[in-house]
């Protein structure tokens, strides 16, 4: 008999899990910040805004004699972060004479795998190329924040600078999340290191940011995930020895050439360190040039707002994460719509424990 859009939309349900692992398997960035723990939240609305914590609260009295007055500092410490939280929808439609074609069990996994598997698939990789690189303006995925601080995001109408800048804490002026950056005044802002060539000083200065970004962390802990290109990524895997240990995969641990660039991680002190698709060493999104880069992030300092949340009891608040809705009959076709549906912002309140290195495909 021929497949209705109901059977095809639970079986998408029921195999979603498998989906988002074949997804994770090419693009490591989400599920990453997911497993190491990144806050995830309802907002509360579609504007959200946060307090940031910059500095200290009081001052130091030197006492001398024990007789010296002194005052209770009352220094302004927190700043009101703000981010709008856009709302993605991935539409499609399933032409009638296709569901009527797919009978059977065959014909119900052709379609999944024309129809909602390519689909989920498409959209998460744009999802993150955006975050990761930014510039996702022709495929209408530029409401998400970029972490590349040479382009711009625009949730609602208004260019945003991205969140890490490739240039040095002094120069760094942009304003980030409703906060103007700066090193010495609001001290909102993000490590920075540039790479003239790996092989002669790569890993001291990938070593430096991590050591800086370590330093002036809030929370006492080093970046703990790190995403740059593949060449980049090659590079810093031949400056180790043949004993080279990928940090995760199939198995426990694997040995030399048996892990994959994609699926496992090299450790680089306490960081996992990926290479993903969705960075190029050689992109217009790029403002510093052709030459690769890293970020090395804390998942403390971000967490994930949402519009919705989950059925009432449930662990994970699921609204608005790549949320499938439908079938819809489409008036006047002999189609049945469906549609992922994204409403969730990525935000943080920490840009000093987070590191933008350039330079490192340079060999």
């Amino acid at each position: 008999m021929p497949a209705p859009a109901d059977a095809l939309f639970a079986a998408t349900i029921h195999l979603m899990p498998t989906i988002e692992n074949m997804f994770f398997d090419r693009h490591r960035f989400l599920k990453a910040m997911l497993e190491s723990g990144v806050d995830k939240r309802p907002s509360g609305g579609e504007f959200a805004a946060f307090d940031i914590e910059v500095d200290g609260p009081g001052n130091i009295s030197k006492q001398v004699t024990g007789s010296e007055a002194y005052a209770y500092g009352r220094r302004n410490i927190i700043r009101q972060g703000r981010v709008f939280i856009p709302t993605h929808i991935y539409a499609f439609a399933v032409e009638g004479k296709l569901l009527r074609h797919g009978q059977g069990t065959t014909g119900i996994e052709n379609l999944l795998k024309l129809y909602p598997e390519a689909s989920i698939l498409d959209f998460k990789q744009r999802c993150t190329a955006q975050i990761l690189m930014g510039n996702g303006a022709a495929a209408s995925a530029d409401g998400w924040t970029t972490l590349n601080g040479d382009t711009t995001y625009n949730p609602d109408g208004t260019a945003l600078n991205g969140l890490l800048d490739f240039a040095t804490p002094a120069t760094q002026a942009d304003v980030v999340e409703n906060i103007t950056k700066s090193n010495t005044t609001t001290f909102w802002y993000n490590q920075y290191v540039n790479v003239p060539s790996f092989a002669t000083n790569g890993k001291r200065l990938m070593r430096d940011a991590y050591n800086q970004a370590t330093m002036r962390s809030l929370y006492e802990k080093p970046p703990r995930l790190g995403f740059c290109d593949s060449t980049s990524f090659n590079n810093y895997y031949d400056t180790l020895d043949d004993q080279v240990r990928y940090a995760s995969g199939a198995a426990p641990k694997t040995t030399g050439e048996e892990g994959n660039d994609y699926d496992d991680g090299l450790m680089f002190h306490k960081l996992e360190l990926f290479a993903d698709p969705a960075i190029d060493d050689n992109v217009a999104q790029w403002g510093h040039g052709a030459n690769g880069g890293m970020y090395f992030l804390s998942p403390e300092s971000f967490f994930i707002l949402q519009l919705g949340q989950g059925d009432e009891g449930g662990v994970e608040l699921t609204k608005g994460f790549f949320e499938l809705r439908g079938p819809y009959k489409l008036e006047g076709r002999d189609a049945w719509g469906f549609e992922y549906v994204s409403a969730f912002q990525i935000a943080c309140r920490n840009l000093k424990c987070n590191a933008a290195i350039e330079g490192t495909a340079i060999l």
